[in-house]
C-alpha cells in the first residue's frame, strides 16, 4: 500500500524499497507499471565513487507571473505557463547552442557533448588571434572544463524584461511581475539531449504546479498578505548523493520555516542535527564569505587508507590576513575563526562575521579566563581558550582530548574518526605555543597506518591553492609531524541535538 500511495501520480518508473526489521536488512524493487515487488541486490559505495559518473547541470529561467487577487481567491496564468512549456528553447551558457524538442538528433547528441559547444570565454574575448590559434585556446579550455565537470547552465527566457518581484501580496489587486527560478540537476554524462529536455519540462512542470496549487488550492489558507514561495536546491554529497529541490513560503515565520525544514528532514532520513535545509546552505545561497577559500582540501589525494573528512564547508583563515600582522601568535586565533566559520556557512549561528583577534580576547575577559590587559596584546590562546569562546559566543560544546605525546594522536584516531563521521566539524590542536586545525584522517584497517589532513594556520601569502599546497597549508600529514615531545590538546566542537 506505502509503495501504491508513493506511485498513484504516475504510470510507470520503479521504486527501491528499503526494510529493516528485527535487525535485517532487505532491499526490493516495485514495479509501478505491474505493480509487482521483487526482491533486488544492491552494492553501497563511497559516494564519491557513486557520483563520478554525474555531471551537474544549472536551469535559470524567467516567468512572467500574472496574479488577480480578491475576497476570497487567488488566480494566476501558471496553467497557461506549464501549456507553453512543451515549445521552451533553453539556450547553453557562453555558447549560441539552442535545444528545443522538435530536433530529431537529440538523442543523438550526449550531455558530455555540450563541452564542445561553449565558445565564449573571458580570457579570450580581447585577444586579437589568427583564427586556428584561437580555435586551439578554445578546444584546450573545452577540454579543461570537461575535465573538471564544470557545471554547465541552460537558460529560459533570458531575454525578458526584467520587473522586479513584490515582497508580499494584498488583497483586491492585481499583479504583473517576472518570478525567477533556479533548478539544479545531477545527471549521468552519457544521458541523451532528449531525455535532458524532457527532464527540464518534467520538472518545471512540477515546481511551477505546486506554485500554482499554493496560491490557488489553498488560497482560503492563505494569510494576508501572503508571500512569495522560494524555491530553492540543497546539494551535500556526503550526507545525500542527489539534488533536493524545495517549496518554502512564510519564511517570516520561524516556526512554519522550521516545520518546513523539519519535514524535510523526516522524508529524507537526515539526522535533525544538521541544519542542511537552512536557506544559507542552499545552492547559489547568498550567504556571504568576504575573500577567504572555501574548503580548500578539496582536490588534495591520500590512498593509504579510507578517508573520514570534514562536513560541509569552511573559510580558510591563517596569518596576516584582513591586514592583521599575528605571525608568531595568532595561529590558534586563526585555526578559531576558521571553526567558526565552518559553523556560520552551516547555519548553526546568524552571524555575518567571524570575530576579530580583539573581539575573542574580549570573550577571554568576560568568561574570567584573561586579565584585562590582554585585550590588543599578543599573546597566544590554546585549545582551552577556543573551547571557552566557542561556548561564551555562540554556546557551542566542545570536547576536549588530552594526549601527553604527539606519538599518542595514532591511539585517538578513532575517536577522530567518530567525531568526522558524527559532527563533522574542523578540529583544532594546540601544543606549545603551535596551534593547527585537523580536518580530516585517512586510515588503512589492515596497516594501521594513519594521514591527518592539516589546515595550517601559519600560512603566509596570497589566496592561491597552488600556492597554499607549496607551502603545506593544507596537506595530509604523518603523526611526525607533530612534536613526541610536547603534549597536545584537541578541541573537538560539537554540533547541537537540534538543528
Amino acid at each position: 500500500m506505502f509503495c501504491n500511495e508513493l506511485s498513484k501520480d504516475k504510470k510507470s518508473g520503479k521504486l527501491l524499497v528499503y526494510n529493516f526489521n528485527d535487525n535485517i536488512e532487505k532491499t526490493s524493487l516495485f514495479d509501478i507499471k505491474s505493480q509487482k515487488l521483487t526482491e533486488y541486490n544492491i552494492e553501497i559505495v563511497d559516494y564519491q565513487v557513486a557520483l563520478e559518473p554525474l555531471i551537474q547541470l544549472k536551469l535559470v529561467t524567467n516567468f512572467k507571473l500574472n496574479l488577480s487577487i480578491d475576497d476570497s481567491t487567488v488566480t494566476t496564468n501558471i496553467p497557461s505557463i506549464i501549456e507553453q512549456l512543451n515549445g521552451s528553447i533553453y539556450r547553453l551558457h557562453m555558447s549560441s547552442f539552442k535545444m528545443n524538442g522538435t530536433e530529431e538528433n537529440l538523442n543523438t547528441i550526449c550531455i558530455e557533448d555540450l563541452y564542445n559547444q561553449i565558445e565564449q570565454f573571458e580570457e579570450l574575448q580581447d585577444l586579437q588571434l589568427p583564427s586556428n590559434m584561437k580555435k586551439k585556446m578554445i578546444e584546450k579550455s573545452q577540454r579543461q572544463l570537461r575535465s573538471q565537470k564544470s557545471t554547465l547552465q541552460f537558460s529560459l527566457n533570458d531575454n525578458v524584461e526584467k520587473s522586479d518581484c513584490p515582497e508580499k501580496l494584498e488583497k483586491n489587486q492585481k499583479y504583473d511581475f517576472i518570478f525567477n527560478l533556479k533548478l539544479f540537476y545531477l545527471l549521468p554524462l552519457q544521458n541523451n539531449l532528449q531525455q535532458l529536455y524532457r527532464i527540464f519540462i518534467n520538472s518545471l512542470t512540477k515546481m511551477l504546479t505546486t506554485m500554482h496549487g499554493y496560491f490557488v488550492d489553498d488560497s482560503e489558507m492563505l494569510k494576508y498578505p501572503i508571500g512569495i514561495p522560494k524555491i530553492v536546491n540543497f546539494y551535500e554529497p556526503s550526507i545525500y548523493t542527489h539534488i533536493i529541490t524545495a517549496f518554502y513560503h512564510d519564511l517570516d515565520s520561524i516556526e512554519i520555516y522550521k516545520d518546513q525544514r523539519k519535514l524535510l528532514h523526516q522524508k529524507y532520513l537526515i539526522v535533525m542535527s544538521r541544519p542542511t535545509f537552512k536557506l544559507a546552505n542552499s545552492l547559489g545561497g547568498d550567504c556571504c564569505f568576504g575573500n577567504k577559500l572555501l574548503n580548500v582540501h578539496v582536490g588534495l589525494q591520500q590512498s593509504c587508507g579510507k578517508q573520514y573528512l570534514v562536513k560541509g564547508k569552511y573559510s580558510y583563515y591563517h596569518y596576516n590576513q584582513d591586514h592583521m600582522d599575528d605571525s608568531g601568535w595568532g595561529c590558534a586565533y586563526r585555526s578559531l575563526q576558521t571553526i567558526i566559520s565552518w559553523f556560520q556557512i552551516q547555519g548553526y549561528i546568524d552571524i555575518k562575521t567571524v570575530p576579530t583577534h580583539k573581539e575573542i580576547q574580549q570573550a577571554l575577559i568576560d568568561v574570567g579566563d584573561k586579565p584585562a590587559n590582554f585585550l590588543g596584546s599578543s599573546k597566544w590562546i590554546g585549545s582551552q581558550e577556543v573551547c571557552y569562546v566557542l561556548n561564551h559566543l555562540y554556546g557551542i560544546q566542545s570536547k576536549i582530548i588530552f594526549i601527553n605525546s604527539a606519538t599518542e594522536l595514532l591511539d585517538k584516531v578513532r575517536d577522530l574518526i567518530k567525531h568526522f563521521s558524527t559532527n563533522g566539524t574542523p578540529i583544532m590542536i594546540g601544543g606549545g605555543v603551535l596551534a593547527h586545525t585537523i580536518i580530516g584522517v585517512d586510515f588503512n584497517e589492515s596497516t594501521g597506518d594513519v594521514k591527518y589532513l592539516v589546515l595550517d594556520p601559519h600560512y603566509v601569502g596570497n589566496e592561491d591553492l597552488n600556492n597554499i599546497y607549496k607551502k603545506g597549508g593544507c596537506a595530509w600529514k604523518p603523526v611526525t609531524f607533530w612534536d613526541k615531545n610536547s603534549f597536545y590538546n584537541l578541541c573537538l566542537p560539537q554540533v547541537p541535538e537540534d538543528f
